[in-house]
């Protein structure tokens, strides 16, 4: 986004400009004196058709579960975290610091990790020890932040990336078989989900896989999560299974220009329950409806910071032009 300046019968006429699907959208701010003034709405009408046009092209892909106004909300949720990278990059550098660290923490703390916000905060920043705490889950969040590293360059989810995924995230649990797929018989406590043999997890793997290639015409948030109750469904691995899925989950999301979406203690109760549900019933893509919760809850928290700095961001464009 940004503004030209034209000139029309010996007079100087602003515009802020943008483009949309390769289009170039330009609305007129007047003369120099207008500028500041009428901005604000500009600003305003180019992200709105933005959203319009991206919520458009979704509504002609395959929708199972999310209504228009989720899928707006979306839609909105990624401009908004883009003006956030675009416009304040140092600022986004320490919200996504801010924005792993609750989400490691909240993930490794989902399967029983008692190391509090701030004591991740330590080991992942810090790389401090931290007295009384097991030195297993101490390594489970140093993990994590392995696993997020690699995550960066992966831009294809296939058996390969997740085998490294799960490599890195169960690191120094040799037991476990890293980077493996399990070759005995596994349970999940308390769950009336039975994941399938040990000798057809390849072969269910290889599905899955086969089944994500193929889902290119549907709606990605609703394909994702799908993809993760899918997975955890299989359990390919001996532990390490959930971690590995959420981190799946996220790169797939962050590739598609989304935040992380955050699994805590807080909404653990709802992650399980209804993954249970929807793998029992066979019914994965309800598994969407939540997904989009997790990431509605985060594009509270960025719109909220647009709001708050979105004099700032005017005032960077206009700099750029009227100075």
């Amino acid at each position: 986004m940004f503004i030209s300046k034209r000139k029309i019968k010996g007079n100087t006429y602003f515009y802020l400009e943008d483009r949309i699907d390769g289009k170039k959208i330009s609305i007129s701010l007047g003369k120099k004196e207008q500028v500041e003034e009428r901005i604000k709405d500009a600003f305003e009408k180019i992200n709105r058709e933005k959203a319009l046009s991206n919520f458009k092209k979704t509504k002609k892909q395959k929708i199972k579960v999310l209504n228009d106004n989720e899928l707006l909300a979306l839609e909105f949720l990624k401009i908004n975290y883009s003006l956030l990278k675009d416009f304040f990059p140092q600022g986004f550098k320490s919200f996504k610091e801010d924005e792993f660290l609750r989400y490691a923490q909240g993930s490794t703390a989902v399967e029983g990790n008692s190391l509090s916000l701030q004591e991740a905060a330590l080991v992942i920043e810090k790389g401090t020890s931290i007295a009384g705490k097991k030195i297993e889950e101490i390594k489970e969040v140093e993990n994590m932040k392995l696993a997020a590293e690699k995550s960066i360059k992966i831009r294809e989810i296939n058996e390969k990336s997740i085998k490294q995924i799960h490599s890195l995230i169960m690191k120094g649990f040799d037991e476990k078989n890293p980077g493996k797929y399990r070759e005995e018989p596994i349970f999940i406590t308390a769950s009336k989900v039975k994941p399938p043999r040990s000798d057809l997890v390849p072969k269910k793997m290889a599905e899955l896989i086969n089944w994500l290639e193929k889902s290119g015409s549907k709606n990605m948030v609703e394909i994702y999560s799908e993809f993760h109750a899918r997975f955890e469904e299989i359990h390919p691995f001996v532990d390490g299974n959930g971690r590995t899925g959420r981190e799946i989950l996220n790169i797939m999301l962050q590739n598609n220009g989304y935040p992380r979406a955050i699994i805590n203690l807080e909404n653990r109760g709802s992650y399980i329950a209804l993954l249970e549900r929807v793998q029992v019933n066979k019914e994965y893509f309800k598994f969407s409806k939540f997904i989009y919760l997790c990431l509605e809850k985060r594009a509270q928290e960025i719109r909220q910071i647009i709001d708050e700095n979105k004099k700032n961001i005017l005032l960077k464009i206009m700099n750029q032009a009227l100075h």
